[in-house]
């Protein structure tokens, strides 16, 4: 019993240390993940979201005169996504597929290598797996790339709302 729990001590040692050597990615530009969409500042201001009748997925968003770069990486999409309680919860980015290679090479040096890898018709996948947070790199044979940056914030909220009950 004593080196069960010696054992199960070390490993929980283990990976909580492990844990706090990772980089943990809680917004992008400066907006948190789980914000509500109507009660968003950045630098003071408050950021006006329009709905974007072009996109695929429902509550997807986008803000007018948005900074259209990330790093040196030009962008023709920026849209903002909000689950059903209008929480910000996912990124979608596009740019010219000349600049995807630029884009990996950011998602690299601030991530480290990509965890995995796919193909799927004419898009090659690679995504980066960040504590609560996904990127996948999507780059199509033709035309762009995209970006998609998505948060599990609902599920990060509901684990801590549960190894917090005090009912019993």
């Amino acid at each position: 019993m004593k080196h069960l729990f010696s054992a199960v001590f070390m490993l929980f040692f283990f990976v909580a240390f492990s844990q706090n050597d990772e980089k943990n990615v809680t917004q992008f530009r400066n907006i948190p993940w789980g914000a509500p969409k109507d009660s968003i500042y950045v630098n003071g201001k408050k950021l006006e979201f329009t709905k974007d009748k072009n996109a695929l997925t429902k509550n997807t968003y986008y803000v007018v005169n948005d900074d259209m770069t990330i790093g040196n990486v030009r962008l023709t999409r920026v849209n903002y996504i909000f689950n059903d309680d209008d929480r910000f919860v996912k990124v979608l980015l596009e740019g010219p597929k000349e600049d995807a290679e630029q884009m990996r090479f950011i998602l690299d040096y601030k991530f480290g290598a990509f965890k995995n890898e796919s193909r799927v018709d004419n898009v090659s996948y690679k995504q980066w797996l960040v504590k609560d947070v996904t990127f996948t790199l999507g780059v199509y044979d033709f035309l762009k790339f995209e970006v998609r940056i998505e948060s599990n914030w609902q599920a990060s909220e509901a684990y801590k709302k549960n190894i917090s009950v005090d009912d019993f």
